[in-house]
C-alpha cells in the first residue's frame, strides 16, 4: 500500500465509524454514541497514524580552502584541497509519539476536548541512494572514505536538529491531526477541541461547555 493512500483510507475510516455511531446512537440512544465519542484506543490509533510526511534535500559543503586571495590558500588548494559538497533527499515524519503516554478526552454537551502529546519529530531517514557528491582534491591528497563518511554523519546530525527544531513542519502537523479529528466526530455532531500539550501554558481549557 503506497503511503499516499493513506490519508484516504483514514478519512473514509473515520467517517464509516463515525456514521454507524451516529446510527447506533440513533436507535440504542445517545449512551452509544457517547462510549464511541470517548473511545480512547481508536483516538489513539487516528493520530498515530494521522502523522505528517515530507520530503526534502539535505545540503552541506566542506572545505580547508579559505579563498582569501593569499599566495598560502593558492597553494593549498593546489596541492592540499580538500573540499566536498554532497546533497542528500531526505524523508522525515511528524506525529504524535503515544507510546507510554496517555491522551485526556472528556465529552459533555456535544463537544469533545482532547489533548494529546505535542507533534514532533518521528523519523528521518536520508536516501542514500540518490547522494549527490561533488570533491576536490589537491594533488597530494589521496580518496579518504573516512573523510567522506564524516562529512555524512555531519550532515545527517545537522540537517536531523534543523528538522527536530522546524515549527512550521510542527504546526502543519497539528493541523493535520485537528482535521482528522474533525471528520471523525462530524458524523456523530461532535464539535471536536484538540488540544496539544505544548499549547497548554498558553491556551486555558474552556470548561463552561
Amino acid at each position: 500500500m503506497q503511503k499516499g493512500c493513506l490519508p484516504i483510507i483514514i478519512f473514509l475510516c473515520a467517517i464509516a465509524i463515525g456514521v454507524l455511531a451516529y446510527l447506533l446512537g440513533k436507535k440504542n440512544g445517545t449512551k452509544t454514541t457517547q462510549q464511541v465519542a470517548l473511545n480512547v484506543a481508536l483516538v489513539q490509533e487516528i493520530a498515530e497514524l494521522a502523522s505528517l510526511e515530507v520530503q526534502g534535500t539535505a545540503t552541506i559543503k566542506t572545505t580547508n580552502i579559505a579563498n582569501d586571495g593569499t599566495v598560502t590558500d593558492a597553494f593549498k588548494k593546489m596541492f592540499a584541497e580538500r573540499t566536498a559538497t554532497i546533497s542528500i533527499p531526505y524523508t522525515a515524519k511528524y506525529g504524535v509519539a503515544l507510546k507510554g503516554q496517555q491522551i485526556t478526552i472528556e465529552a459533555k454537551n456535544k463537544q469533545v476536548q482532547i489533548v494529546l502529546p505535542t507533534p514532533q519529530l518521528l523519523s528521518y531517514e536520508l536516501r542514500m541512494d540518490r547522494a549527490d557528491a561533488l570533491t576536490k582534491r589537491g594533488m597530494l591528497q589521496s580518496p579518504d572514505e573516512d573523510y567522506f563518511a564524516s562529512v555524512e554523519k555531519q550532515l545527517y546530525t545537522s540537517s536531523r536538529a534543523q528538522l527536530e527544531s522546524n515549527t512550521v513542519y510542527a504546526a502543519q502537523s497539528k493541523d493535520k491531526i485537528r482535521k482528522i479529528l474533525e471528520q471523525y466526530y462530524a458524523p456523530m455532531q461532535f464539535k471536536v477541541i484538540v488540544t496539544f500539550k505544548d499549547e497548554l501554558k498558553s491556551k486555558v481549557i474552556d470548561q463552561r461547555y
